[in-house]
């Protein structure tokens, strides 16, 4: 073959393999197929390993997607399940082939413990992108939560190759399938296989109650089943907790600890009655234990039995429990919601008193006492004590210059208040309090641009008990005509505390809804 031949058939089959090209393009335009799109760029996945990351670069063009994106994880933080839900919902309508949407949906349903839903939402994400370990990860622990144990093996199982928190996971369940070898073995190796120091930390309790197990000469197995189950409670895998404490109980009913484990347990998966039953049972058996108490005070206290609640309460305090505030603070929280005020007070005084730690702990004895018992100076006094507990704060400023107000230190007042506000310009509560000095002192405008400060980031925070209270101060000075100094201030309202921190994006954990548990 000449070179003049060669190289017109050369152009010719370029000439054909860009034919082919615009078609395909074409067909892809008009929706005919789907061509995917890669980033080259490589990934790490927590083995170690290099992977290819499949990204889409439309979503990127998509600020429509990008914001209910946002909007999700704002509400998620906020701890607003239903609008996280509507808007990463609405993300998955926008780009139905995109990963995130759908794997943020299960993590907001695996928090409010709707496992069956949080697989579904996993396993379409899984689809999406098949070699996701951490999704993976997700659709076991999922598979744990609806106790579908031997399921969850073989998912866990399949993960390929395997990354720390696989070997953790198949960890976990051979010790729950008694495979105290193969146990034993995988979560030695998950201490090496990457950095997670929590499954770390997780692994190295496994192994310590083995460990401890095998010193105990003497021990039954039915010890170790209640050992491990209380390891499992305490990791937040209530699935393999619950299971295996009904093992455990099946062997020897009478095994109060057990029984307790299993009420706590229940506890962390809202199942109250469940959780009432159990606790019962370990009360009947051993009426001396005031954990027992304690957490069915709680499971009674969710299901609206508040005068039980109390009593169980009064009891796990007569017997000892510790931390006392915890109990103190649960005693205030009914007491508040009965409206007994009188005796709400000095039980979260004495909660923000005794472990000044968390500042927010002041905000509502404060505000009882301001609001409701006509306690000035001890609100004043609270205010001193959480500003000397946390003096480099905003909210240590805001809540002295509160106090100083309700007992007529206006300078005072203005002058923390202020500085609050140089330290956090976004503090709502601040804002509300110099809305409120301000028409004390019969300055309606200046009022009025506080109130709206405070209406605009007390949105932005969530905190809307200061909305609420701002749109109603605005509302009445717009409506009135205020003479100067004769209006009457509101003081703050009972600030709600902080919402929940949004879930990790790699491993979403169970929501702490009880105290943890420590028996054995």
């Amino acid at each position: 073959m000449n070179l003049k031949v060669w190289l017109i058939r050369l152009l010719q089959g370029l000439l054909a393999a860009a034919a082919i090209a615009m078609i395909v393009v074409g067909l892809s335009v008009f929706g005919v197929i789907d061509l995917p799109v890669f980033d080259i760029g490589s990934t790490v996945q927590e083995n170690g390993t290099s992977t290819v990351r499949v990204t889409r670069q439309n979503v990127i063009k998509n600020p429509t997607y990008q914001q209910f994106l946002a909007e999700g994880d704002t509400a998620l933080y906020r701890g607003n399940f239903v609008k996280a839900l509507e808007a990463y919902q609405q993300a998955s309508e926008l780009e139905p082939k995109e990963v995130g949407p759908y794997e943020k949906i299960g993590d907001v349903f695996f928090l409010q413990k709707k496992y069956e839903s949080a697989l579904q939402n996993f396993e379409l994400a899984e689809a999406l992108n098949p070699s996701g370990v951490f999704i993976k990860i997700k659709t076991v622990r999922s598979l744990l939560g609806m106790r579908k144990i031997i399921d969850a093996k073989t998912k866990v199982g399949a993960i390929a190759p395997p990354s720390q928190t696989s070997l953790y996971y198949q960890g976990l369940i051979a010790a729950f399938l008694n495979d105290q070898n193969a146990s034993k073995d995988l979560l030695t190796k998950s201490l090496t296989a990457g950095a997670d120091e929590n499954l770390k930390s997780n692994a190295q309790k496994f192994l310590t109650i083995y460990r401890d197990f095998e010193l105990a000469r003497d021990a039954k197995t039915e010890y170790l089943q209640a050992q491990l189950a209380q390891g499992f409670d305490q990791v937040g895998e209530n699935g393999l907790a619950i299971e295996l404490a009904f093992d455990a109980i099946k062997t020897q009913h009478d095994y109060r600890d057990v029984w307790i484990i299993l009420g706590h347990a229940f506890l962390n998966e809202e199942k109250w009655l469940d959780a009432e039953d159990s606790l019962a049972k370990a009360i009947d058996l051993d009426a001396s234990h005031p954990a027992a108490f304690f957490y069915r005070g709680m499971a009674r206290r969710n299901l609206q039995k508040q005068a039980d609640a109390i009593l169980d309460f009064e009891s796990a305090l007569k017997l000892g429990w510790q931390p006392r505030i915890a109990a103190k603070l649960q005693l205030a929280d009914i007491y508040f919601d009965r409206s007994d005020f009188a005796k709400a007070y000095p039980l979260y005084k004495e909660v923000a008193t005794t472990d000044a730690s968390e500042i927010r702990r002041f905000i509502r004895p404060m505000a009882l006492a301001i609001n409701h018992l006509q306690l000035p100076k001890e609100a004043l006094e609270l205010g001193q004590k959480a500003y000397d507990a946390h003096p480099d704060t905003a909210m240590g400023e805001n809540l002295l210059g509160w106090g100083l107000f309700a007992n007529g230190d206006l300078i005072g007042a203005r002058q923390h208040l202020q500085a609050a506000i140089k330290r956090d310009p976004e503090l709502a509560a601040a804002y509300l309090n110099l809305g409120q000095l301000a028409e004390k002192e019969g300055n309606r405008q200046d009022a009025l641009q506080q109130y709206e400060l405070a209406i605009e980031f007390s949105q932005k925070s969530g905190d809307d008990s200061i909305t609420e209270t701002a749109r109603t101060r605005r509302g009445v000075l717009e409506s009135a005509n205020v003479s100067s100094g004769t209006s009457t201030p509101v003081p703050m309202p009972l600030v709600p505390l902080p919402a929940p921190a949004p879930a990790p994006q790699n491993q979403p954990q169970p929501q702490q809804t009880t105290p943890s548990l420590s028996l054995l």
